[in-house]
């Protein structure tokens, strides 16, 4: 520990604080995994020219002949990977939220509409003139048609 601490102090320029953190984490699969390498990755290539893979670097086959060792799930992947079971949900309840509002924007625009009609139908004639009225007579005899049908 004595000579990790002196090169960390030569290559760092300072001394090493962090002692209790490591001692937390180095048991961790995260960063133990970080240590055993890979053994397919090439390293510089000889001087006929072929590249050589990294034979010093053991492969996680060595440490354990079972299965190589897997890191943990990250927070990120973590994070999407549950966000993703949550999506086909929260879209079918924004999809029915929407439809749910379009049906009440509809309803009260009909509401609207048919307000405006009855106030054009109880509008008072007698101080229209005789063309005024005719007019009149007739708008009011479309709407009446058009709210039959519907």
């Amino acid at each position: 520990m004595a000579s990790a601490h002196a090169f960390f102090a030569q290559d760092e320029g300072t001394t090493f604080n962090l002692e209790y953190a490591w001692r937390l984490l180095k048991d961790e699969p995260k960063w133990m995994g970080e240590s055993i390498g890979n053994s397919s990755k090439v390293t510089k290539t000889s001087a006929s020219g072929a590249s050589s893979a990294n034979s010093d670097t053991p492969s996680s086959y060595e440490f354990n002949s079972s299965s190589p060792m897997e890191r943990p799930m990250g927070q990120k992947a973590a994070k999407r990977k549950g966000k993703a079971k949550e999506i086909p949900n929260a879209t079918q309840d924004a999809r029915n939220k929407r439809a749910t509002t379009m049906e009440r924007l509809a309803q009260s625009k009909e509401d609207e509409l048919e307000l405006k009609a009855m106030q054009i139908i109880m509008k008072d004639t007698s101080t229209m003139s005789d063309s005024q009225r005719d007019i009149h007579e007739k708008y009011c005899n479309k709407m009446k048609k058009n709210m039959d049908c519907s």
